[in-house]
């Protein structure tokens, strides 16, 4: 109850705001412009129907892809928690009557229904109408949503533990951009991994990280090695037992993290 009282609420206050999401359905087409230039002078010059397994039309449509990912991943979980622990804001959060865990997640679930409400939707017509995908299905679309979701427990749980640094590190920005920074080059943020050498897609095998990008992405462009339903299935699985594995972690540091915790003042 209280859960849903804090998204309700988080929401209300997000939408106060929503110029600010608007404002991307201009720019994100005019990026998928960019891209459908760059992509065709790639192909073009290169005198290739596909590069490494991908077409034309996927090239353009996983770089729309990785935005369609952070539009439904992105929160700021780590920023406030530090901000929490170093202004010694956190003190008045212990005393609410949620566990401080669940309200980030419904400040984050507010802040990403926002985002798909005024970002995704849009975004996905007007790409549509400027490059059509020729590859995409109902179901695959209804598969991609099903594992983004996950993507954004995931994303969440990385950025949790992320700010729960600040007990130890205060300021933990530097730790923040490293990982961002390896997620999207490990995790097909950037590039599609089949790009990258076997040697370096073999390291990003033992990660999260692609379980956030790049399968999603594959998904959505309902290519043939994940459209099965087994393989659909598998990544599920894998991404659950990554997001169990995380919240276990979060729980157990934060145990020991808010021990060492001291605020002065009010």
């Amino acid at each position: 109850m209280f859960f849903l009282k804090a998204v309700q609420t988080n929401m209300k206050q997000f939408l106060q705001y929503r110029n600010s999401f608007l404002i991307s359905i201009a720019i994100h087409p005019f990026i998928l412009l960019l891209n459908i230039f760059l992509y065709r002078s790639i192909f073009a010059h290169n005198g290739a129907e596909q590069i490494k397994g991908y077409t034309l039309t996927e090239m353009i449509w996983y770089t729309a892809g990785i935005t369609f990912v952070w539009i439904f991943i992105w929160n700021f979980a780590e920023r406030r928690i530090s901000d929490y622990v170093v202004t010694g804001d956190l003190s008045i959060h212990l005393l609410k009557p949620i566990n401080i865990f669940w309200y980030e997640l419904s400040a984050a679930v507010a802040l990403r229904m926002t985002g798909i409400l005024l970002e995704f939707v849009p975004d996905i017509i007007v790409y549509s109408v400027i490059y059509p995908p020729s590859f995409l299905t109902a179901l695959s679309l209804a598969k991609f949503v099903i594992v983004c979701v996950l993507s954004f427990c995931l994303f969440f749980l990385i950025n949790y533990l992320i700010g729960m640094t600040a007990f130890a590190l205060k300021s933990n920005s530097g730790l923040n951009e490293f990982v961002y920074i390896s997620m999207n080059l490990l995790g097909g943020g950037l590039l599609p991994l089949d790009f990258y050498p076997a040697w370096l897609q073999r390291i990003c095998d033992f990660l999260p990280f692609k379980y956030i990008f790049y399968y999603p992405i594959q998904i959505f462009l309902n290519k043939e090695s994940v459209n099965s339903w087994n393989e659909w299935g598998s990544i599920v699985l894998t991404q659950l037992a990554w997001i169990a594995g995380g919240y276990l972690l979060c729980h157990v540091l934060w145990k020991l993290a808010i021990r060492k915790f001291c605020a002065v003042g009010g």
